[in-house]
């Protein structure tokens, strides 16, 4: 306030004070009047004009906004009416909404003392103490201002939501009870034993006190919110919706509602009326800039990948630190096939962003369809080098590894990742396999063994094992043991049915071979192992066509395999000798 305006609101309640002085010979004669529950005090005034003076500019400073000022004359006016119930009351109000809360409570409590049946300071007490969280003293306090002023609603709203706060939950609804007692028509008692009921989940309950806030008030926008909320987690999704698009029509443009509205129809596929939103609410300010990431990501998705990135570029110019609407932007790129700006864009993430990680996965991607195996290897390093010791990126880096050959770098790899999850038995399995393809057959058996110590129905891991013996043409019934095992677990594996025909194959039950490899072959007629092995069979029970024409069929698949090529050549000729 300035001075002027100070010496204006002085001026004007010295007049006002003079004016009144006939018929308020005490500034407690005419405050008091508001209302007298209890017996006041006698009490003697120094100077009953100047109290009233006092009160007056104070009460003039409280409404420019003054608290301070008006602070210092309401403790002038009680130095001079001492036992005015009011003025400790108003004194401790004033210093409760501006955050002295111990003087508001000594305040608060001198009015008390003076006048017990007054309702007034004891709510405001009440709020003293649940801003200190003395949850107890403030829901004492909140009954004695209803038990003193029944008919002041707001007590039983505050007392039913510290209830609440309490999980006091049968408490609260009784409190909110009391309060329609009262008015039944309270559009907030309905409103908070809405809410009272969601928190324990009766979402039936919360439905219909809901519906009964806006019976009251149509406009209630809140309600229409958060009854729609409380069909989405009810799984009531075209209630939600139903609800929401009716709370737009009495509260068009309201944000949250478009929001949770967009939301459900973009989790419906229904990305056209999702657009339709959003491009509202890109209008508003307070929402521009999230209404414009979301029209962005539902063009992506409905692949408008151009549209998509003018979109997250707009954001980007205004916002050039938005790292994950530059992410979004990369990944846009990336599928509309412009890889060399997907990947300038992925390279401007910084390594304290959140997206930085995804970003070097997503360049890695990049450079391995581009056969750039170096810079695949070095962006997996570096997003492990950001995020730490990570299973599934250091899977990946074992895998991308595996594929340029390097098989040492890659079991280097699985087994740091082995050592953060040593329980996980695909990360064995795969050690095993990497093993295989590195040669060093004395590790491959150890390890598939403990995959299966880690999981007895590992199925892949009983497979390989069956398999390894079955070719090498050993423990043959120990192979089909565990072959049998893996079958039982994926019944339908062309794999594991091939395995378990090779078995038979060894063990030279011919026609126990062709049954489970024909079988494979129908489960996976593109297989050329399991072709070839199939005419092994065929041959050694003399069905030399059906032989000739599996041989056939396995070298389209694989016409390099010199081993399938010198098979069906030396049955060729064994036919034609014929």
């Amino acid at each position: 306030m300035s001075e002027a305006s100070a010496t204006k609101v002085l001026i004007k309640a010295s007049v006002l004070a003079l004016f009144l002085l006939p018929f308020a010979p005490c500034a407690a004669s005419s405050v008091e009047a508001r209302e007298t529950p209890g017996k006041v005090q006698e009490r003697t005034i120094k100077n009953p004009s100047e109290a009233y003076y006092y009160y007056s500019v104070a009460q003039a400073l409280k409404k420019e906004g003054n608290i301070s000022g008006a602070i210092e004359l309401y403790k002038r006016a009680l130095g001079l009416d001492p036992k005015s119930v009011y003025l400790h009351t108003d004194l401790g109000s004033l210093y409760l909404h501006s955050g002295k809360f111990d003087e508001a409570r000594k305040s608060l409590e001198k009015a008390i003392e003076i006048d017990p049946k007054y309702a007034s300071p004891h709510a405001y007490l009440a709020e003293v103490y649940s801003l200190l969280k003395d949850d107890d003293g403030a829901a004492k306090e909140y009954q004695s201002a209803i038990e003193l002023d029944p008919k002041n609603t707001k007590n039983y709203l505050f007392l039913g939501s510290l209830y609440a706060r309490q999980k006091e939950y049968g408490k609260a609804t009784e409190t909110l009870k009391k309060l329609l007692g009262v008015n039944p028509e309270s559009l907030m008692a309905y409103y908070y034993m809405a809410k009272i009921e969601f928190e324990q989940n009766n979402y039936d309950k919360a439905e219909a006190n809901y519906l009964k806030a806006i019976g009251i008030n149509s406009h209630f926008g809140a309600a229409y919110f958060e009854l729609g909320i409380t069909y989405e987690i009810a799984k009531k999704i075209p209630q939600a919706i139903d609800i929401y698009k009716k709370g737009l029509v009495v509260t068009p443009g309201d944000a949250g509602i478009m929001t949770r509205l967009g939301t459900l129809y973009i989790q419906g596929n229904m990305l056209d009326e999702a657009l339709e939103l959003y491009r509202a609410l890109e209008k508003n300010e307070e929402t521009m800039t999230d209404a414009m990431v979301r029209v962005g990501l539902i063009l992506f998705e409905k692949k408008d990948y151009s549209g998509a990135i003018d979109r997250f570029k707009d954001i980007l110019e205004h916002s050039p630190e938005a790292h994950r609407v530059r992410y979004y932007l990369a990944t846009a790129y990336e599928e509309k096939g412009d890889l060399e700006s997907a990947e300038k864009e992925f390279k401007k993430i910084p390594d304290k962003d959140a997206s930085f990680v995804d970003s070097r996965l997503h360049l890695a991607y990049i450079y391995e369809r581009q056969g750039r195996i170096e810079n695949t290897i070095k962006e997996l390093t570096e997003a492990i080098k950001a995020k730490g010791e990570n299973t599934e990126l250091l899977r990946l880096l074992a895998s991308v590894y595996r594929g340029a050959k390097m098989y040492n770098e890659s079991i280097d790899a699985l087994e740091r990742a082995i050592k953060l999850a040593p329980l996980d038995p695909e990360l064995h399995f795969m050690l095993g396999v990497l093993f295989d393809d590195a040669k060093r057959e004395d590790k491959v058996l150890e390890t598939m063994f403990k995959v299966i110590d880690l999981d007895p129905k590992h199925a892949n891991a009983l497979n390989y094992i069956g398999y390894s013996w079955a070719e090498k043409g050993i423990r043959l019934d120990e192979a089909e043991v565990l072959i049998k095992k893996a079958l039982a677990v994926k019944p339908d594996s062309a794999h594991i049915l091939d395995s378990l025909g090779w078995v038979y194959y060894k063990k030279g039950q011919f026609d126990k071979a062709i049954a489970e490899l024909e079988k494979a072959t129908v489960s996976l007629p593109d297989d050329p192992v399991i072709r070839e092995h199939l005419g092994d069979a065929y041959l050694k029970r003399s069905f030399k066509q059906k032989a000739l024409a599996s041989y056939e069929t396995a070298l389209k698949m694989a016409p390099e395999n010199s081993q399938i090529q010198n098979k069906l050549k030396r049955l060729k000729e064994e036919l034609k000798a014929k």
